[in-house]
């Protein structure tokens, strides 16, 4: 009922302009009729075609076309001589008549295609201005929508992405229509292809909407449906309109899309600050009471050797390692690292940090091989002895008693090559790309670890500008490799 009302208001206000123009065509022709004698037939044509502009500033094109017609019929009718007949007397006369019709005719047609383009011009500034001023996402939605059913007469379905680019199954609630299944799978498929769908195209035609993408520079950023008055299709002219409007409104969305990220990025890094420092000050807070521990159990191990003595230094022991981890981490993080450079024997190097964890490798087979021929290379001695420590504690929990862990070093033109292998049962596929982000512990697991140790390894390791990776060895068990380059000193192992 609201659509045929619709198109009966639609119909009637098309019928009027009509009327209209016929009405004044035929009102100067009167009046002309009356002054013919006295200022001669071509001039009347000037009043005639002076109506004819006049009108072609209010009405649309189709009544101008009728009255430029109508009243070169009339002129040629009543005032060209013959009067009362169609037929034209002179040659200049019918050259004179059809120059009159032409005239009129582009007169009236350019004169409302100006107006036309004027009135969209204010229409697009109008939405332009609005969405301009909007704070939120929401609010340029609202304003879209009410923009684009007043200028384009039209029911609006709105669909906008998320900000990870997915596109919202539910409609904005300015939307003047409903959603459904179909309606939101030809949406969603506006959206991945960005190209128009729907009623009055090859593509869907099935629905109710005529759908349009809103582009973005990153990713689409919605899907915008209308729904036109007796559901006609949209005008070229006005489809041109409307796609300026849909260009202004990705503008907006994606402006208010990227505060919103700015927003959260500022708040993400609000967090990981108060995060950062809430680890350090806990870390520090924690190592005299952890190590007044550590101490007194000693003490009182040496005096009364006991069990429990041994297992309370052990966990304060395991407990002082985390605390490490948070440090390290705090200090990575914080970007404050900076490797201090100096000559090294790395197998000094090495054995000592097998040495730190004598305890851990008690019940493993430690092989380390360096070539003698080994030049003494520039390192930070304190950060390599934790990435090597880090790693062969990570292999002692990881493999069965017994098991053999291997460490080489050797020279590859100007990087110094370190492997740290095992013959243990290595890791799951899926696990390997992530075995070095933060917090992040093979599945399966023993209890208690952080998952911290290896995320440390790698930032020691690049604070040094080398690399690390991970792999399961051919003939079973882990392998990670670490690449720094180095200067060398001529100096070698004796």
């Amino acid at each position: 009922m609201e659509n045929n009302h619709r198109i009966s208001s639609s119909a009637r206000s098309l019928l009027r302009e009509y009327i209209i123009s016929s009405g004044v065509v035929l009102g100067v022709s009167v009046v002309s009729y009356q002054f013919a004698g006295h200022v001669g037939y071509q001039a009347v044509s000037l009043f005639l075609l002076f109506a004819v502009a006049l009108l072609s500033l209010s009405l649309s094109v189709g009544p101008v076309v009728l009255a430029a017609a109508l009243s070169a019929l009339i002129w040629n009718y009543f005032f060209i001589p013959p009067h009362f007949t169609f037929a034209i007397g002179s040659p200049q006369d019918a050259l004179l008549f059809i120059a009159y019709f032409v005239i009129a005719a582009i007169t009236g047609i350019l004169t409302t295609r100006i107006r036309m383009r004027e009135k969209n011009a204010r229409s697009l500034y109008s939405m332009t201005k609005d969405i301009i001023h909007a704070k939120t996402l929401d609010d340029v939605a609202r304003l879209a929508v009410k923009n684009i059913r007043t200028v384009f007469e039209c029911d609006v379905l709105l669909f906008l992405s998320s900000i990870d680019g997915e596109l919202n199954p539910e409609p904005h609630e300015a939307s003047t229509l409903r959603s459904d299944k179909k309606e939101f799978s030809v949406a969603s498929w506006v959206y991945w292809n960005e190209k128009k769908a729907g009623r009055n195209v090859d593509t869907f035609p099935f629905v109710n909407c005529t759908y349009y993408p809103i582009s973005g520079p990153r990713y689409p950023l919605g899907v915008i449906g209308i729904r036109l008055r007796g559901l006609r299709p949209i005008d070229p002219a006005r489809e041109a309109l409307f796609q300026n409007f849909i260009e202004q409104i990705a503008s907006a969305l994606e402006r208010e899309q990227l505060h919103e990220l700015t927003r959260r990025a500022v708040v993400s890094e609000e967090s990981e600050k108060l995060y950062r420092t809430l680890f350090s000050s806990l870390s520090h807070e924690l190592r005299t009471p952890i190590a007044a521990i550590m101490g007194g159990a000693d003490s009182l191990s040496k005096r009364i050797p006991s069990e429990e003595l041994e297992e309370i230094h052990t966990a304060a022991d395991r407990l002082n390692r985390l605390v490490e981890n948070l440090l390290d981490m705090t200090r990575l993080e914080s970007g404050q690292l900076a490797p201090r450079l100096d000559w090294c024997d790395v197998n000094d190097l090495l054995r000592t940090s097998a040495q730190k964890i004598k305890k851990e490798l008690a019940a493993h087979i430690v092989v380390i091989d360096v070539p003698e021929s080994t030049p003494f290379i520039r390192l930070d001695f304190g950060l390599m002895e934790q990435v090597f420590s880090n790693l062969l504690y990570n292999a002692s929990l990881y493999t069965p008693p017994g098991s053999t862990i291997t460490i080489t070093a050797k020279m590859e033109k100007r990087n110094c090559i370190f492997t740290v292998e095992d013959n243990g049962p290595g890791f799951p596929m899926d696990a390997l790309q992530h075995l070095f982000n933060k917090f992040y512990r093979v599945p399966g697991s023993r209890t208690g670890g952080t998952g911290l140790g290896l995320s440390i390894v790698k930032g020691y390791v690049e604070a040094h500008k080398g690399t690390i990776s991970a792999a399961n060895r051919i003939l079973g068990g882990a392998e990670f490799v670490i690449s720094i380059p180095t200067e060398t000193h001529s100096t070698t192992l004796s």
